[in-house]
């Protein structure tokens, strides 16, 4: 008799399992969510992130932690993300660095393209070399006169080495054949003190960083890196030729361990795509001159191969390494 029902017994387990991992995705999110940022509290980065947790905690009903974890280029929070359960409770803010550091690193405490699934790509971000204000150089042109007039004598630098603006520093020098020395500094505001008093020549820096300097008069722009003026210094020349095809100065996005569930990357697209595109944020990102650039899941972990191919190559050709 039990053996003539077994099958329809387990058919009602099945249904009944069915229907309460229905339940449970209809609930989600049910409890508080995580943002891991590698940036620290008053970068673009963190307001960003921050006017983004805000319209998540309202459409939500969760309160959305922003949980800064800078250091090590990223690497830190990208760790922390990759040890983190994989239920679409906890997601990371990803840097241009993430692409970036597999060449940089001998190894990392992740797998950079299997660790990790993504989930949106968020804002794009322009380069641009700046001088002191009271430089004699006037463009980028003049600055390279000056520095081959002067061999050995002029220095540069960017906010942090191995970073993308580095890199195309290096690629600057490198091309042009300048006999330049490359200055370090943890962050864009002592790098940023040193060329406004005229100790360091140039910076290659990301426009939110400079754009406020620059405003205040301190800091000189002589090119924005890449085909494209920026609409913020529409009469700021371009620098070409650096950036290799298709690939951005700078960008952020969200990535999810790589074996969070499809549905929760799929909601998780569709949440943060509606509230950086919402009028209260995109008016808040104006002022952080930044692109949006939103993209489904799969594109997104294209465009993040894409990007390690690319900076790979180029990290190869300037001989940058870091331990």
């Amino acid at each position: 008799m039990s053996t003539r029902f077994e099958p329809m017994h387990r058919a009602a387990i099945f249904i009944g399992l069915c229907a309460s991992f229905a339940i449970q995705a209809a609930e989600w999110p049910s409890k508080p969510l995580r943002l891991i940022l590698p940036s620290q509290a008053g970068t673009s980065a963190d307001v960003a992130a921050r006017a983004i947790a805000q319209q998540l905690t309202a459409k939500w009903k969760q309160p959305v932690i922003v949980d800064n974890r800078p250091g090590a280029g990223a690497i830190v929070a990208t760790e922390a993300l990759a040890k983190s359960p994989a239920d679409g409770y906890t997601f990371g803010w990803a840097l241009a660095a993430h692409a970036v550091n597999p060449s940089l690193y001998d190894k990392l405490p992740y797998d950079t393209e299997h660790d990790f699934s993504g989930v949106t790509l968020l804002y794009a971000l322009k380069a641009v070399v700046v001088t002191a204000a009271g430089s004699t150089a006037k463009d980028i042109d003049t600055f390279i006169q000056l520095a081959r007039s002067t061999p050995g004598s002029l220095h540069f630098t960017s906010a942090l080495t191995g970073s993308i603006p580095h890199i195309l520093a290096e690629l600057f020098k490198r091309n042009n054949r300048l006999d330049i020395q490359y200055i370090p500094y943890k962050g864009s505001v002592a790098a940023q003190t040193d060329v406004a008093a005229g100790r360091v020549a140039i910076m290659f820096d990301v426009l939110p960083g400079a754009l406020p300097q620059i405003r205040a008069g301190r800091l000189k722009p002589l090119a924005v890196v890449g085909d494209v003026p920026a609409k913020e210094l529409p009469s700021v020349p371009t620098l070409p030729g650096l950036l290799p095809q298709k690939a951005l100065a700078g960008w952020n996005g969200i990535m999810v361990p790589s074996a969070t569930p499809k549905s929760r990357v799929t909601a998780l697209n569709a949440a943060l795509i509606a509230a950086i595109r919402s009028p209260e944020l995109e008016e808040r990102l104006v002022t952080l001159t930044v692109d949006v650039m939103t993209s489904e899941p799969n594109a997104f972990d294209a465009f993040i191969r894409d990007e390690i191919a690319r900076w790979g190559d180029l990290v190869r050709r300037t001989g940058i390494k870091l331990e």
